[in-house]
């Protein structure tokens, strides 16, 4: 009686093992057949798992639907996900590509999002955001000349869509970015002019405008600029910083501390504001920066005593010179 048990119960084992098996096998093949976008070189984001659990998305429409979505909700991984099965499910969906692109380009991703551009580019080569998303890369990795002719194109590709463009302000932002790098100033302002006539209250914009009349030593158009940065947005720190520095080169010390204290702290203000004097030959206002700096933070901020020395060797040696700044 016993044995017949151990029989009866080995034999419903076995069936039992033989079922799994068949329905691993069913299963491992089906998520080997619809999960290629989870072992996709366009994927890089965390164990797709979860997605995969999920009903994957039947038609390319669908799957960019969900993308989409995923993207405005932040879920980026989920979004790349979608992105890269809507590639699938059609090999000639340039948007699909497009948000691939995107999504690398903003993680840092930049081979990944370059791939993801030609791509795009060798199923149409008249994609305006693909052209613009290759500049965005070759300016990431300072090849300005690369990244110039991409812009370029976009620009002209873009207008012909929309001559409201989203991406057109960040586009001639960055040219005015690159001939700023050039110092052909009057271009820069330029390119710094049409992004501000799309986009009037763009603070990155307004900032890189006063940058490049701060360059030039145009401290009041610079003050307007950063001003106009900070009206839009009260609380962006590299027009405060800039706007600080601003006031530093005219003397204006008391004015550019504050400025400088709204994005970092009061010792690396003092030390900014030394820095300024000290390259301007303003030697003991730029000792008296820094010992400030140093007497407010002296246990941690090495980088204001060092430039204390460097100005007391400049004194020491020829107060009166600038050349050997």
């Amino acid at each position: 009686m016993l044995k017949t048990t151990l029989q009866s119960g080995s034999t419903r084992l076995l069936a039992l093992s033989l079922c799994l098996l068949i329905l691993g096998g069913c299963a491992g093949n089906g998520t080997k057949e619809e999960s290629s976008a989870a072992q996709s070189d366009f994927y890089n984001g965390k164990a797709a798992l979860p997605f995969l659990a999920e009903q994957l998305a039947k038609t390319p429409e669908e799957a960019m639907v969900w993308a989409n979505n995923a993207l405005q909700s932040g879920d980026g991984d989920r979004a790349l996900f979608n992105y890269i099965r809507a590639y699938e499910l059609d090999e000639e969906h340039t948007a699909a590509l497009l948000g691939i692109g995107e999504i690398h380009y903003k993680r840092g991703n930049y081979a990944i999002s370059q791939k993801a551009y030609d791509r795009a580019l060798a199923i149409n080569p008249d994609l305006g955001e693909a052209h613009h998303g290759q500049g965005m890369i070759h300016l990431h990795r300072k090849a300005y000349s690369m990244a110039e002719e991409s812009l370029k194109k976009s620009i002209i590709l873009l207008l012909q869509e929309n001559q409201k463009h989203p991406l057109l302000v960040d586009t001639y932002n960055s040219l005015g970015i690159i001939s700023d790098l050039r110092s052909d100033f009057p271009l820069a302002m330029l390119y710094y002019k049409e992004a501000e006539q799309l986009d009037p209250r763009n603070p990155v914009v307004a900032n890189n405008l006063g940058y490049s009349h701060y360059m030039q030593e145009q401290w009041s158009s610079a003050e307007a600029a950063f001003s106009r940065a900070l009206k839009s947005n009260s609380k962006y720190s590299p027009a405060w910083r800039n706007l600080g520095l601003t006031y530093a080169r005219q003397q204006r010390y008391d004015e550019a501390l504050y400025a400088l204290e709204q994005a970092m702290s009061q010792h690396q203000a003092y030390n900014d504001i030394g820095y300024i004097c000290m390259i301007s030959g303003h030697y003991q206002d730029a000792a008296r920066f820094f010992r400030k700096a140093i007497d407010t933070n002296p246990k941690y901020y090495q980088v204001a005593q060092q430039n204390l020395t460097r100005v007391k060797r400049l004194l020491a040696s020829d107060p009166n010179t600038r050349s050997k700044l």
